[in-house]
């Protein structure tokens, strides 16, 4: 009996880790500035411009200048295909944030950040119809960023900063389709124990990867200008680079359904063929990974933000921004095992973000705040896939800042993510292997505290 080529199946599709669409890029990094849509490229927000503008740190209020919070990502995802549904059940998400700082002398600043530029948690159903490409992953990406700016005038000034990105993962996808061995319940010559060992797993995943890893530390920078022509215009550009995560020994474990199929699959993978007419070399290419290590790189990409902002009254503050992000650089997948290398094309395309915002400080104690977002999918849609369903998002923000005292403030955003439906399909070999519509939906909620001294 021969069954479809396994080992092609995992070197295609075998890391979660690529999880590379607008769902991998974490825009949660600052509580005051979700609820306004998450822009601030044109912006003076002290410790926080570390982020979006290094130029607008030389801005900030006194001499030392403190923000720390944290986001929750609560995301759902539907798969339909004809009759068929299978969702997600993901757990929260809580990407960090911080950034501290100061005034070094006259016109110059430095700080240091921490922020989680990426991350995923998915958890599709073990066994649902594309468990052979993910059944769950959790990855968080970190990068500590130390800055400096100085500011020439009132009027301009710069920023720069280097981003040490790293990161680590783990990843859990079936090696085969659920029931991908009923190939052999139609062959006369195959044992009818085994064919009982094989129905007896019927409806699961015959075998499964757990694969983990950590990224190396890579670097990168974060670069950009201010400038303000008078009291109620201001404009700004950054850039940040892209940053090449590597990771280089992560560990694969396999398990099995049943104990009596794990059994089965070795005899399966037992060589020579001449005494063992039962071989199947893609089984035992599968069987042989448990316990390889592997490596593969992958990035996070590069960011060009322009946005313009205007006081409009006393109170109102507007704001427009695009953000270009660099996604065509994950053109391709490479995984390299010590005997087995694979390239999978996944063709993505370099996207725009668009962001408006508006801010009202009611009183001295009181600021609202509110923005929308779109922000374009980079996937191809005949490479889609599942480890991080790709969609036009459109999203509406809130929020708010309690002014405690003169040095301390409460932030609250919230974030509502509506990805519209998309239908995709994965090609291997001119044959689509996963097709339907997916449906993405994510509430964000982020609170966060700010020091000004």
């Amino acid at each position: 009996m021969k069954l479809k080529k396994i080992s092609l199946f995992l070197l295609a599709n075998i890391i979660g880790l690529t999880v590379m669409a607008e769902g991998y890029q974490l825009n949660t990094q600052s509580a005051r500035q979700l609820g306004m849509g998450h822009l601030g490229t044109a912006l003076k927000l002290g410790g926080e411009s570390m982020l979006f503008n290094p130029a607008g740190l030389s801005f900030m209020n006194g001499k030392v200048d403190i923000s720390l919070g944290a986001t929750g990502v609560f995301s759902k995802v539907t798969y339909t295909s004809g009759t068929y549904t299978a969702q997600t059940d993901n757990p929260t998400g809580t990407p960090l944030f911080g950034y501290i700082g100061v005034k070094v002398v006259k016109n110059l600043y430095a700080g240091i950040s921490i922020t989680n530029p990426a991350g995923n948690s998915l958890f599709w159903p073990d066994n649902w119809n594309g468990s052979h490409f993910v059944q769950n992953i959790s990855l968080k990406a970190f990068s500590v960023q130390p800055t400096i700016s100085y500011k020439f005038s009132d009027k301009f000034s710069i920023g720069a900063g280097v981003m040490v990105d790293f990161g680590d993962f783990e990843y859990n996808k079936g090696l085969m389709p659920v029931n991908g061995l009923n190939g052999y319940l139609a062959s006369p010559a195959f044992p009818s124990a085994y064919k009982t060992i094989i129905s007896n797993a019927s409806g699961m995943s015959p075998v499964s990867a757990n694969l983990q890893g950590k990224a190396s530390p890579a670097v990168g920078f974060n670069v950009g200008i201010l400038y303000s022509p008078n009291e109620r215009w201001s404009i700004g550009l950054s850039y940040r680079s892209k940053v090449m995560l590597k990771v280089n020994d992560g560990t694969t474990v396999l398990s099995y359904a049943t104990p009596e199929l794990k059994t089965l699959m070795t005899v399966l993978s037992t060589a020579p063929a001449s005494t063992n007419p039962l071989y199947n070399p893609s089984v035992a290419t599968v069987t042989s990974l448990d316990g390889k290590s592997f490596t593969s790189e992958l990035p996070v990409p590069s960011n060009t933000n322009l946005g313009v902002a205007f006081k409009a009254t006393k109170k109102l503050l507007l704001s427009a921004e695009l953000q270009y992000v660099g996604w065509k650089a994950y053109d391709t997948l490479k995984i390299v095992f010590p005997s087995i290398t694979s390239a999978t094309p996944k063709n993505f395309k370099n996207t725009m973000i668009y962001r408006i915002g508006a801010e009202y400080k009611a009183c001295e104690k009181f600021t609202a705040r509110m923005g929308f977002i779109y922000d374009s999918t980079p996937v191809d849609l005949n490479q889609y896939g599942p480890e991080s369903p790709g969609s036009n998002k459109m999203s509406v923000t809130v929020g708010a800042t309690y002014q405690v005292f003169k040095a301390m403030a409460v932030d609250l955003g919230f974030q509502f993510n509506n990805g519209q439906k998309t239908t995709g399909k994965i090609i291997q070999n001119g044959v689509t292997v996963l097709g339907g519509d997916f449906k993405t939906i994510a509430f964000l909620p982020s609170f966060g505290l700010r020091f000004n001294f």
